[in-house]
């Protein structure tokens, strides 16, 4: 009997440990609502009268969305405090935990962890820390701290931190930081805060910071301000501690049937030329295909030397005007449009004045789109423009140019177009021309096309031969030149032209044309261009757009661009020519992949007319999945640059040594 009570008492032990510990109950969060916990674990005592689990061997316990597993867990029933040690790991919807020891609130999410290395789901930070105070689910404060957003944890980079506090969806905040790459310290921060957010939030950006031979240090900090879901702006205050202090103001928005665009409003006070700097550009985009659309690109400064003084890449200090341009239109059903538009350029060469150009402020117009009657297509084109100058004519100009086209053919397809024209000019302030001037005539075309081919094996042969006629009487007055329209005078003009297409199983692989015009008008130097265009796309890239001058004996342009990659290696070489302009310029650059993940690239510009070597810019770089960073060296005439880019995922980029703060962000 003893034995089999023995047996009895035994069972009756497991399955109540079974009931209660491999089993789940529930109880009330400090909210009042029932959450359900489940308990697994190898051993088990329970303390009674105190309500303390102690549990001991591959611990788990899930409660709500909480999941806790250590070797070994004293876990509070009625408070839902827990104390685990050993292999400790927590995960709630935010995070996942990996630690030595925790003591944690399972309701409040709240608590203390040892040695802790974490995961923040969402925005994927990884963080160590010799001891994480967990305040409430959202805010922590972390001692002797590392924090990445890499997969592979500080293998990489991180920042090193004795004392850091962090917000769920805000930002980290840090004292006494060290970046460092590859475990090795790169530089010392006293104070670090930074975003740990995918969703826009205001608050403060990366700054950049840097040097520059001619400006000494500089500083610039953001601000960014979250307006609504659809607007932000941001502030920037530029330190320059050679040249003053800048400011900047960019605000950008998306209008639902509006459109979208930004605003960038900077200026600056240089104290070494003693001059403001102001430079304004403005942008708006709005498209529909039946109803109004139109673009605004305003560009401006208010010194020419802006650019020159503050602008980093040639395309920006080497350039010769700023052009600034807005339109709107509005579709006339299929039928054609009707659109305003504005052209304003500005002069940046320092032997010449904004106030000699002649702006186009407005243009209005119709265009009547390509319309069918019978045998024949009919198109318009009419417009009224107003040309201003300030120190030149101004002159307001009506032009109306209808046209009749027609074709017909099958295997040798002809086409030919008849327009008239007539343009009236206004024109004031100006000695040298009419008041009134009316230009009356017409234009008329002929072209014949033929399109042979031929299969050989393993290519496709396209050739095909063209030959046409252009004609315009002489026109008698000759007004201002403003635009293409007063281009349109007397010709009479035959051309012939031969286009080369080689096609394979990869697509089209080269394309030449070669054309050549005689013009009756032109004497004994009949002749015109012989213009050869072509473009090779395989195994390497080559473009070519040139011109040669057979009466001369001289070429008037070559402009090509040759591209090409051999093992990785990748080269570009590319010349602009212009015999009527005086523009001979060179540019070239190579990048050599060292590794999968480093990369060594050059680059030139070189003015074979002017200043002879414009630009010199070396780079060093280093890409991986996580973080990238960019060590360049740009040599302009009278100064250098070293700039050092570090862009990490997650929380931006970090632009040491760069002045592109300077110009307008877009």
């Amino acid at each position: 009997m003893r034995i089999k009570r023995f047996i009895f008492l035994n069972i009756a032990i497991f399955f109540l440990i079974v009931m209660v510990f491999v089993g789940s109950g529930s109880c009330k969060n400090i909210a009042g609502e029932e959450i359900k916990t489940e308990i697994n674990s190898q051993y088990l005592n329970y303390d009674e009268k105190n309500n303390i689990y102690h549990l001991k061997g591959n611990v788990e316990i899930k409660r709500g969305d909480v999941y806790i597993k250590a070797d070994r867990i004293d876990y509070y029933e009625k408070t839902g405090y827990a104390v685990a040690t050993g292999n400790v790991y927590y995960e709630d919807r935010d995070v996942r935990i990996e630690s030595e020891r925790a003591e944690v609130y399972l309701d409040q999410k709240k608590g203390t962890i040892f040695k802790a290395k974490v995961l923040f789901k969402k925005d994927n930070y990884n963080i160590t820390a010799e001891k994480l105070e967990r305040i409430d689910e959202k805010n922590y404060i972390l001692h002797k701290v590392n924090f990445t957003t890499c997969d592979t944890p500080f293998e990489s980079w991180c920042f090193s931190s004795s004392n850091a506090k962090v917000r769920v969806g805000d930002a980290i905040r840090a004292r006494n930081v060290t970046f460092r790459i590859k475990g090795l310290p790169a530089f010392y921060l006293p104070y670090l805060w930074t975003p740990i957010y995918t969703e826009r939030k205001t608050g403060f950006l990366m700054p950049d910071f840097g040097y520059k031979s001619d400006k000494g240090m500089f500083w610039r900090q953001p601000f960014f301000l979250v307006l609504s879901e659809n607007r932000d702006i941001t502030f920037y205050l530029d330190y320059i501690a050679r040249r003053g202090i800048g400011e900047a103001i960019e605000y950008r928005y998306i209008e639902r049937g509006i459109g979208k665009g930004r605003l960038w409003l900077y200026h600056m006070k240089d104290k070494v030329l003693d001059t403001r700097f102001f430079e304004v550009v403005a942008e708006h985009k709005l498209f529909k295909r039946d109803s109004l659309s139109g673009f605004l690109y305003l560009n401006l400064i208010n010194n020419k030397k802006y650019y020159s003084e503050y602008g980093q890449r040639i395309e920006i200090w080497a350039r010769s005007f700023l052009e600034s341009r807005a339109e709107v239109s509005y579709p006339l059903k299929d039928a054609g449009r009707f659109y305003i538009e504005g052209r304003f350029w500005q002069e940046l060469r320092l032997d010449h004045e904004t106030g000699e150009i002649a702006q186009k402020l407005p243009e209005i117009g119709v265009s009547v789109y390509p319309q069918k009657k019978g045998p024949f297509y009919l198109t318009l084109n009419s417009s009224f423009s107003n040309y201003y100058s300030v120190d030149l004519y101004r002159v307001r100009r009506i032009d109306l140019y209808p046209k009749i086209y027609h074709s017909f053919g099958d295997i040798f397809q002809v086409s030919q177009s008849l327009g008239l024209r007539e343009t009236y000019y206004n024109i004031s302030h100006s000695d040298i021309y009419d008041d009134q001037i009316t230009r009356t005539s017409f234009d008329y075309s002929i072209r014949g096309h033929l399109r042979l081919t031929r299969q050989y094996k393993g290519f496709r042969h396209a050739l095909e031969p063209e030959i046409g006629y252009q004609f315009i009487p002489e026109i008698k007055d000759e007004p201002p030149l403003l635009d293409s329209t007063e281009l349109y005078d007397k010709k009479s003009e035959i051309y012939a032209g031969l286009r080369n297409y080689i096609f394979t199983d990869e697509g089209l692989l080269l394309s030449l044309r070669l054309t050549e015009a005689f013009d009756f008008h032109q004497g004994d130097r009949p002749l015109g261009l012989l213009r050869l265009e072509g473009v090779l796309f395989r195994p390497i890239t080559f473009k070519i757009d040139s011109s040669y001058n057979p009466n001369s004996g001289k070429m008037e342009k070559v402009n090509y661009t040759l591209s090409f990659s051999i093992k990785g290696i990748s080269t570009t070489v590319s010349q602009r020519y212009s015999k009527e302009d005086r523009i001979l310029n060179y540019s070239a650059s190579v990048t050599i992949p060292v590794t999968n993940k480093w990369s060594v690239s050059n680059s030139i510009y070189y003015d074979a007319k002017g200043e002879g070597l414009r630009s010199l810019v070396t780079n060093l770089g280093y890409n991986s999945k996580c973080w990238r960073f960019n060590v360049s060296y740009t040599k302009r005439p009278h100064d250098y640059q070293v700039m050092f880019l570090i862009e990490l995922k997650g929380i931006g980029v970090l632009n040491i040594g760069g002045l592109r703060f300077l110009q307008s962000q877009g």
